[in-house]
């Protein structure tokens, strides 16, 4: 994956508008803000919509690769695969290393991770994957994220370290508390759904949404964005399970009033819309752009002039290519183990 630019433009320098926070909806340690963009240019759906039109998602046809699915769009629509959204059935449970934007009568093979590491199953080879529940936590996403991040950065495409993600899958599960006797990170968020739907409850989907701006005890965890407000609608329910998964193993409470949690967001939010960013063929449509910042790191989707897709994370201390004192530093959610 070779990079276009010579110069670093900045995020907001694809955006028509910049985005916006709206009040947050706050559940225990949880507060999500919803995110505002500009009217979208480019047209596409996600996958669960283009789902129900015929579009599926298999292994690839020859031999199986854990780290590889082949989609199918036969429709007239373009299909935002987003980064971290998992998918279930045929040989194992996977989710998507990267986000990708598939055209309209095309097929396409693209990165995966596998989230159920002790199932292989050859007899479901020819089945197609449905829609998660859920999408992965942003800690394993976060994770990810780095991984592809230095892969992109060593001239290859954008992909995690599946023994990273194995590990990362099991000791959540151990810090949860739930068994699984396929390591399907599936079966953590069914040990703990009704918990999760409590927050899926009070964390709503607003009019005219296109994104989520989260935190964890009052710190920032990730940014989630897409162009359009009908495909992040369908994005909503599995992106907050993650969040309340993550959430329900922070030792913290939102602490503060609401207002400072308010100027933590967006203070972040800034931070990431001046991010410098580096471009790189995308995988399908458009380009692949990365950054990483003393207090940002994330990836997103360019297609034409319009930022289509995009995911931001904290970046701690010794992730980052910048210096940042102790005091500074935005700590990850407890690794407590959660009853």
């Amino acid at each position: 994956m070779t990079a276009n630019r010579t110069h670093a433009p900045s995020l907001q320098d694809h955006l028509a508008e910049p985005l916006r926070l709206g009040d947050p909806d706050v559940h225990g340690p949880l507060a999500v803000f919803p995110v505002f963009g500009p009217v979208p240019q480019q047209e596409y759906v996600s996958f669960a919509q283009a789902r129900a039109a015929g579009a599926s998602i298999k292994e690839l046809d020859e031999m199986a690769s854990v780290n590889d699915l082949l989609v199918l769009n036969p429709t007239d629509h373009a299909i935002l695969l987003y980064e971290g959204e998992e998918v279930l059935g045929a040989q194992q449970n996977r989710t998507f290393d990267v986000s990708v934007l598939i055209g309209a009568r095309s097929q396409l093979q693209v990165p995966v991770s596998c989230v159920e590491a002790g199932r292989w199953d050859g007899g479901r080879h020819d089945e197609s994957f449905s829609p998660a529940p859920q999408a992965a936590y942003p800690a394993l996403r976060s994770m990810k994220n780095r991984a592809a991040r230095a892969s992109v950065a060593a001239g290859m495409g954008p992909r995690a370290l599946q023994g990273e993600v194995w590990a990362e899958v099991a000791g959540k599960s151990q810090r949860m508390n739930i068994a699984s006797g396929t390591g399907a990170m599936h079966d953590i968020y069914d040990g703990r759904r009704d918990r999760l739907n409590e927050f899926l409850s009070a964390i709503r989907l607003h009019d005219d949404q296109t994104g989520a701006l989260v935190l964890i005890g009052g710190r920032p965890t990730v940014l989630d964005h897409v162009s359009r407000p009908e495909v992040f609608a369908a994005l909503h329910a599995p992106l907050v399970q993650g969040y309340a998964l993550d959430a329900l193993e922070s030792a913290a409470s939102f602490e503060g009033s609401t207002r400072s949690g308010t100027q933590t967001a967006e203070a972040f939010l800034r931070h990431v819309l001046r991010a410098r960013v580096t471009e790189h063929d995308g995988i399908g449509l458009g380009r692949d752009v990365r950054f990483a910042q003393t207090r940002v790191a994330g990836a997103g989707l360019v297609v034409g002039d319009e930022l289509v897709q995009l995911t931001a994370f904290p970046e701690h201390e010794a992730d980052s290519d910048e210096g940042q004192t102790p005091a500074a530093r935005i700590r990850r959610p407890s690794r407590r183990r959660v009853a």
